[in-house]
């Protein structure tokens, strides 16, 4: 099954940029599958990069025990069965299958899979080593108002294992956003430009037919209007899973157009100076105009 579909996607972005937000939307597309953030795919890429098939029993058990796995809804039983049956001829052909049985498992078709994940944030090379006609979307949020989301989830106290742990401090905030974009520019530029997408968080806010059916265009799929109803078709079918929902439940609403200048409302003038000290250049180059602009 896995060389019949069309070349994954990998979504790329800074924490709290609207990865999830665009994941969900993607995987409302009637030929696109795009399951929960799990980095399996990379976490064993050194110890399975030389493939044999004798390596399946491990290989099962290692994703099965991979960090929110669980939330696939996929058990050792299943993945065993499905690469047993027909065993994949390389590790690349093996991860694959684990997306296609996870969109199997959601009783639905698909033409090709994708994949979230911040932490390909600094694996971009080795995703194209092992899927070199992957496409990479890099959506980009104005880091004023990322920094706004960063300081909301330090003032609130999860019980959940998988929850975020990011800084909280402005001045580290701007560091590490302007850091992460700037290191999945520099991993798509390595890249034919045909295979890097970016778009902004803030134009898939304002303009999301618009700007998801541009998205469409550069993925060479038809845009399909049920990716406008990931809040209702999320909130149905449980995409997002519940484990991760605490911080996350703005994705069981439609769309905020507020969150486009969040900042000004939640941030003193001193938080957004301090901001901009450390990444103006980086928000200027998005199209973020400072706030003396």
């Amino acid at each position: 099954m896995s060389r019949s579909l069309r070349p994954p996607i990998f979504l790329l972005g800074n924490p709290r940029s609207g990865t999830t937000l665009l994941r969900l939307m993607l995987t409302c597309h009637r030929d696109i599958v795009v399951p929960p953030e799990c980095g399996f795919a990379v976490w064993y890429y050194d110890k399975y990069r030389d493939w044999n098939p004798d390596q399946i029993p491990t290989f099962v058990e290692d994703v099965a025990a991979a960090k929110k796995f669980d939330t696939w809804g996929l058990t050792r039983g299943e993945l065993s069965a499905a690469l047993e049956e027909d065993p994949p001829a390389s590790y690349a052909e093996a991860a694959s299958r684990v997306y296609e049985l996870y969109g199997r498992g959601r009783d639905r078709g698909f033409a090709r899979w994708g994949d979230k994940n911040n932490f390909y944030i600094d694996h971009v090379a080795t995703l194209d080593t092992l899927f070199p006609q992957a496409v990479f979307v890099h959506i980009v949020r104005d880091g004023r108002n990322v920094a706004c989301s960063y300081k909301k989830l330090h003032a609130t106290s999860f019980t959940s294992p998988y929850a975020p742990k990011l800084p909280w401090k402005i001045e580290e905030i701007a560091d590490e956003w302007q850091a992460n974009n700037d290191k999945i520019e520099a991993g798509l530029a390595e890249l034919a430009p045909e295979r890097g997408v970016s778009i902004r968080f803030e134009d898939l806010v304002v303009d999301p037919e618009a700007t998801l059916r541009s998205l469409c265009a550069a993925l060479t799929e038809a845009f399909d209007p049920a990716m406008l109803d990931y809040h209702r078709t999320n909130a149905s079918q449980q995409l997002e899973p519940a484990e991760l929902l605490p911080w996350k439940q703005k994705t069981l609403r439609p769309l905020i157009r507020s969150e486009v200048d969040r900042f000004r409302r939640e941030l003193e003038p001193g938080e957004v100076a301090a901001f901009e000290d450390v990444a103006g250049d980086a928000l200027e180059r998005y199209g973020y105009r400072g706030t003396h602009a």
